[in-house]
């Protein structure tokens, strides 16, 4: 009979655990691709590869490169999100079709099954934290282009490197623990509105026609040196005023005049 009840309450527990992951994983997915969307129309891709997962994100990136990024970062995010979380949901998965066994047998059969796997889920989970704070500035400060977006977005890069010692800062103290990830859940609602208006604003900018998207550096014709230097000149920006971006070629030269030209990568 107990044996009964115990399984109805793992089951229950279970199937709740699986709702919730799923209304977290859908509206993380609905956020994330309304945001490509609004990043597409500005980096001039396909809209609709916005609402494919991972390779919206992936191709963000991508378009950054050359542009304000020297590197593709895409790259760093599939490995170091995509592979690990597709790692721990499988594991997850198998832990929870796992039979009830106990004793020797279950020592046997799984016990190092499972220390790897925790093993695995620990280092994964601290490969994620890592590069999501890294990430954090290679996504959004490229769009962040006042002085105080980039005070929000240092913020909330603040409080994602306190939530991953949250556990050794709090330990035994539960209350400050709890007002710590209300307000960082907070702020993080906070980031998220500052971050889509922001995209939606240089997306207006460029729209008007006062504002251009930077060109991509033509990497064949540049070496790494001046590739940094060009970049880092830019300031970080993914758009400029069209009087600074327009190249000198498209003026006319007044009363005959010789006009030396300068050309921009």
């Amino acid at each position: 009979m107990f044996n009964n009840i115990d399984e109805h309450l793992i089951n229950q527990i279970g199937t709740i655990v699986l709702i919730v992951s799923f209304i977290v994983v859908f509206f993380g997915y609905i956020i994330t691709a309304i945001f490509s969307k609004i990043m597409f129309d500005i980096l001039v891709v396909r809209p609709g590869l916005a609402f494919i997962p991972f390779y919206n994100t992936y191709r963000i990136y991508k378009e950054y490169k050359g542009r304000v990024w020297k590197k593709n970062w895409g790259v760093a995010y599939i490995i170091t999100f995509a592979i690990p979380m597709a790692v721990i949901g499988g594991f997850v998965f198998v832990l929870i079709n796992l039979p009830i066994i106990t004793g020797d047998r279950f020592h046997e059969e799984f016990a190092t099954t499972l220390i790897l796997g925790l093993a695995v889920m620990i280092i994964g989970g601290i490969v994620i934290s890592v590069f999501n704070f890294i990430l954090l500035f290679i996504t959004y400060l490229p769009i962040f282009d006042t002085k105080g977006r980039r005070i929000v977005l240092y913020i909330e890069a603040g409080l994602t490197v306190l939530s991953m010692f949250s556990a050794f800062i709090f330990q035994g103290n539960t209350t400050l623990a709890n007002i710590f990830s209300i307000g960082q859940f907070i702020f993080s609602i906070v980031f998220m509105v500052v971050y889509f208006i922001a995209a939606t604003d240089i997306r207006a900018r460029v729209r008007s026609g006062k504002y251009v998207l930077q060109e991509k550096l033509d990497y064949n014709n540049l070496n790494g040196y001046e590739i940094d230097g060009i970049l880092k000149a830019r300031d970080r920006k993914l758009v400029v005023p069209v009087t600074i971006n327009t190249p000198l070629n498209d003026y006319q030269p007044n009363n005959n005049e010789e006009v030396n030209r300068i050309e921009y990568v």
